[in-house]
């Protein structure tokens, strides 16, 4: 039986067609229930995990809902953040977050730290990346995180908090094909195993 994971759609329009590969990639090995990230509610959540999409929204010129942050803030269910998603989690603990210039690309992402979530990436993997902001690697980050990746464009690909099973990361595993697949198992594995 697969776990379940709350995938929250952070899109400014619910109906954006870029939600799509988000929900088709997640529900390979969860069983999804969706939400819009201005409709949460409570940061207690049913289901097994979290996870959290890219966005439109840009968090160096609109901050995240209340909701969102308190969810990011005070969950302890696991929780995967994915670009926005990334950004949002280590913004709500402090983080500093900046505006680059825009960039879509494949990246090389180089591992700074062993990590369960990128068990059988190797030492460096390629990944889809879209975002124009970054979140900076400073001390503000490292009293609540562990940096784990970082590649030439962005030193801060991938987090894991110290204390809760709370991960982000820069890159689109949803759009990377064989490294997102393995990027889901392992996320679905720490799930499980929770």
């Amino acid at each position: 039986m697969k776990t379940s994971a709350l995938l929250i759609n952070c899109y400014k329009d619910p109906a954006d067609e870029r939600f799509s590969p988000y929900h088709e990639w997640v529900s390979t090995q969860f069983d999804v229930t969706t939400v819009h990230c201005m409709s949460l509610e409570s940061a207690e959540i049913s289901q097994d995990a979290i996870i959290t999409t890219g966005s439109t929204h840009m968090l160096t010129r609109e901050p995240i809902s209340e909701s969102f942050r308190r969810l990011c803030l005070e969950t302890t269910k696991p929780f995967l953040g994915l670009c926005y998603g990334h950004q949002a989690l280590a913004s709500s603990w402090g983080a500093k977050v900046v505006h680059k210039k825009f960039m879509e690309r494949d990246e090389v992402i180089r591992l700074e730290k062993s990590d369960v979530l990128l068990q059988d990436l190797g030492l460096f993997f390629t990944a889809f990346e879209s975002h124009a902001e970054h979140v900076v690697r400073n001390g503000n980050l490292k009293k609540h995180f562990e940096i784990l990746a970082y590649s030439d464009s962005c030193k801060v690909e991938v987090i894991r908090h110290h204390e809760r099973p709370l991960w982000g990361v820069q890159f689109h595993p949803e759009k990377s094909e064989v490294v997102g697949k393995q990027l889901l198992t392992n996320f679905s594995r720490i799930v499980s195993d929770l």
